[in-house]
C-alpha cells in the first residue's frame, strides 16, 4: 500500500543527478502536459526536495530557469515547492533548472498529484469519486500504452490535515505526519467536512 510520490524515479526521469541541483526542464514538462488536459481539471502537479531524514520539504534558498545562457527566474512556493511553468519553448530549447539548497546531500526529488482546490472544506461522495477518477486517469496516462493496463486502480487518497484541523465524521485517524488515508470504500456515500482546507490531497492506491 502506498500513496502515490515518485521519488527516485524522478531523478532518473529528469536525466541529470539529483546531486548536482541541475535538472533537466524537459521532464518537468512532459508531465506538466499531462496534468494541464483539459480532462483534468481537479488535479495538479507539486514539485519538490524530500528532507530524507526530516520527512519534509527541503529548504530551498532560490533557483533559476537557465535558457540558452539567460536565466529565468523560478518561483518556489511558501512549502518549498518549484513552481515551475508550463512552456513548450523552454522545453524546445533544453532549458535546466538549477537550484540552491540547504543539506542539499540529504535532499531527494520528489513529485506529487494532488487536489487542485486547496479551499474546500466539505467533500461529497461524488467529490471524492470524480477527484479518484482523474487521478487515475492522469496516472494511467504516466505509464502510457502499453503499461497503463498494468497500472494498479487509485482506491482512495491520502489527506496532509491542517494543523488543528478537525474531520467530521472523526473515523479516521492520522498518522504522525497527520496524514489520514481515506478508501472510496470506506465512505459509504458519507460528505467528510474539514474544519481547516486540507494542506494538500493525494492519490492513494493499495497494492
Amino acid at each position: 500500500m502506498k500513496q502515490w510520490t515518485v521519488v527516485a524515479a524522478l531523478s532518473a526521469a529528469l536525466s541529470l543527478p539529483v546531486q548536482a541541483l541541475n535538472l533537466e526542464y524537459g521532464g518537468f514538462y512532459d508531465r506538466l502536459k499531462i496534468v494541464n488536459k483539459a480532462d483534468y481539471p481537479l488535479v495538479s502537479m507539486a514539485f519538490y526536495l524530500n528532507h530524507r531524514e526530516h520527512r519534509q520539504p527541503c529548504q530551498i534558498n532560490g533557483g533559476v530557469i537557465v535558457d540558452r545562457g539567460n536565466e529565468l527566474p523560478l518561483v518556489v512556493g511558501p512549502r518549498q515547492e518549484l513552481l515551475v511553468p508550463f512552456d513548450a519553448e523552454l522545453k524546445d530549447h533544453k532549458a535546466v533548472l538549477s537550484l540552491d539548497v540547504v543539506d542539499e546531500s540529504q535532499c531527494d526529488f520528489a513529485m506529487q498529484l494532488r487536489y487542485s482546490d486547496t479551499a474546500q472544506q466539505r467533500f461529497t461522495d461524488r467529490d471524492w469519486k470524480a477527484m479518484v477518477s482523474q487521478f487515475d486517469g492522469v496516472l494511467k496516462r504516466f505509464a502510457g500504452f502499453p503499461f497503463r493496463w498494468l497500472q494498479p486502480d487509485v482506491s482512495g487518497v491520502v489527506v496532509k490535515l491542517a494543523e488543528g484541523s478537525v474531520m467530521v465524521p472523526a473515523k479516521w485517524v492520522a498518522d504522525q505526519d497527520g496524514r489520514v488515508t481515506i478508501l472510496l470504500s470506506e465512505l459509504n456515500g458519507e460528505a467528510v467536512q474539514f474544519s481547516l482546507p486540507p494542506v494538500w490531497i493525494s492519490p492513494y492506491i493499495e497494492r
